[in-house]
């Protein structure tokens, strides 16, 4: 069984709890304004999570806890994409890090964006039942009550400091340094760092810290009067890289990550229409592409399988739907098979699959039988 909603209605609280206490095992996928994350569950405890934000990615990590270099981390991701393995599993294998190393900061990804989440008031969610991802991963068993109890408590501390400091990108000079014998070592370099210049997530992330410690800690020091917080428009301007394919590609990985194909795929389209004349970039398009292609075909959309919607025609009039989707809706009728469904849609066929596909995802339609075998269409 597949359940949808908001949090508007169900809290990120409420709904871990639910998962705990129905011993869920299948993967909830959360769809805020900018970003989308996908947590996988074993009998309603936590085994991965993953994001499509940049800053949640392990990579981010391990490069601003000075783990790898950007060439090397650039190298293991492509053997990653080849050999198929699992970032850490490479990590260990390669002798880059111990098992405790990755153990640890995969634990601290995790709970950084767990926590985040509750911060969410509003995002489209949905479970799938038993839903197993596409790839390996490393994983976890976290308990859900350490997220809903330490994450209720960040999150109404970060709701009162928010009234001082926006968020952890925020910038921070120290005016005078506090007594020593008030605070830890540790404490006292987060403080040397309050320069005017760094933002504090990036304190954070270059001192392996949460970034919850350290907004803390700033926190502290401007309501003291010790530090204040820097105007956005006294920080040095950080000159910003055009759009490159590679960052489109990289947007494409992302989304894929988290099973987002239809995302995935919009950014390599665009790829495709901007940068068709490079050799290089095509041959990244192709591969993402076929990564894509492999995912689906390792679902149930294939052969002669019937579709049918999975909600009342009420519930679909009421969804918030784009005008491709309620076309792909509109053909589906519970006696037509997926092929005669794509052939009455215009346009991609790839893009057409992928939206049948997300509509799948989100529990608005289902497969009711398969018959004979797969067909997938080209493009």
């Amino acid at each position: 069984m597949s359940i949808s909603g908001n949090l508007r209605t169900m809290p990120f609280p409420d709904l871990l709890q639910w998962i705990s206490l129905s011993h869920k095992t299948g993967a909830l996928i959360i769809k805020g304004s900018r970003f989308t994350k996908k947590m996988l569950f074993a009998d309603g405890s936590v085994t991965a999570v993953t994001s499509n934000n940049p800053k949640e990615h392990l990579g981010h990590y391990l490069l601003g806890w000075q783990y790898l270099t950007e060439e090397k981390l650039r190298e293991l991701l492509e053997i990653q994409r080849d050999s198929r393995c699992m970032l850490g599993e490479l990590l260990v294998t390669r002798g880059e890090l111990t098992p405790e190393q990755v153990a640890h900061v995969l634990r601290v990804k995790t709970e950084e964006t767990v926590f985040d989440l509750m911060l969410w008031e509003e995002g489209e969610f949905f479970f799938l039942d038993d839903a197993s991802p596409a790839r390996k991963y490393q994983e976890l068993s976290l308990p859900v009550d350490h997220f809903i109890f330490e994450g209720a408590r960040q999150a109404d501390e970060r709701r009162r400091m928010r009234e001082v400091i926006p968020d952890s990108t925020a910038v921070v000079r120290l005016l005078c340094l506090p007594e020593e014998a008030r605070q830890t070592p540790l404490e006292r370099e987060v403080l040397a760092r309050m320069n005017g210049e760094l933002p504090l997530e990036t304190i954070a992330l270059t001192l392996r810290l949460p970034k919850f410690d350290v907004l803390s800690l700033a926190y502290r020091s401007v309501t003291s009067g010790q530090a204040e917080v820097v105007p956005t428009g006294a920080r040095k301007s950080a000159r910003k890289d055009p759009e490159s394919w590679r960052s489109l590609l990289q947007e494409a990985e992302a989304r894929l990550s988290i099973g987002s194909l239809l995302e995935a795929y919009s950014f390599c389209s665009k790829v495709r229409s901007t940068f068709g004349g490079d050799p290089k970039a095509m041959e990244a398009v192709i591969s993402i592409e076929a990564r894509i292609e492999d995912d689906l075909r390792l679902g149930p959309l294939n052969g002669e399988v019937i579709i049918e919607h999975a909600l009342s025609v009420e519930q679909i009039m009421n969804l918030n739907c784009a005008p491709e989707e309620g076309f792909v809706l509109s053909r589906i009728n519970g006696f037509f098979s997926l092929p005669q469904i794509l052939a009455q849609l215009p346009g991609d066929k790839m893009r057409n699959l992928l939206n049948l596909h997300n509509l799948l995802r989100r529990g608005i339609i289902r497969v009711q039988r398969s018959r004979g075998v797969s067909k997938f269409p080209q493009h």
